[in-house]
């Protein structure tokens, strides 16, 4: 247990530091959730924010506020622990799960999707199909061709040959 310098217990249970040491030492997490668990468990270990800035490569603001979030959800944690180790066999990834959950990013705000998950299937499908069914003398799609298509097909109004190649690249499926 540590208190950072405003007095705020900062304390983590031992299954809760288990999951943050797994993701802290991870190859394969992404480097934000690596840093962020890094966060949590240092200041638990007493080191104040311009310590662990240093350590993990960012301002102490940012790792003020990694703090502060954890922070905010350790009552959820605590209560998810005290659940789980009342039943005949526990199942902790819940509390994994929650642990993913607030060491990740906010949703950021933007404009919203124009483009549907039913118009992105009715791409997907066209972009199964051969272009010469289409009318299009081509062996193969091509982004440009593909955006054409599915305003052609009514399946859009209008989408750009980089929508389209997000879509597929998202898919898995390669294309030109």
């Amino acid at each position: 247990m540590s208190k950072d310098k405003t007095g705020t217990k900062f304390e983590i249970s031992e299954i809760v530091k288990r999951y943050l040491n797994s993701f802290a030492n991870s190859r394969t997490m992404p480097s934000a959730l690596v840093k962020r668990s890094i966060i949590v468990l240092q200041a638990s270990e007493g080191k104040n924010n311009r310590e662990i800035a240093k350590e993990v490569g960012l301002h102490y603001n940012n790792v003020a506020t990694w703090k502060k979030r954890f922070l905010e959800v350790q009552p959820k944690l605590e209560e998810i622990e005290i659940f789980e180790s009342a039943k005949e066999e526990p199942d902790y990834s819940i509390l994994e799960v929650e642990i993913r959950i607030v060491l990740a990013d906010k949703p950021r705000p933007g404009t919203p999707a124009t483009i549907t998950a039913e118009q992105v299937l009715k791409i997907m499908n066209l972009a199964c199909q051969n272009p010469k069914d289409h009318g299009y003398e081509v062996s193969h799609w091509t982004h440009e061709l593909l955006a054409k298509a599915a305003v052609k097909t009514g399946i859009i109004d209008v989408i750009s040959r980089s929508s389209i190649g997000r879509f597929l690249k998202d898919s898995g499926y390669s294309s030109s």
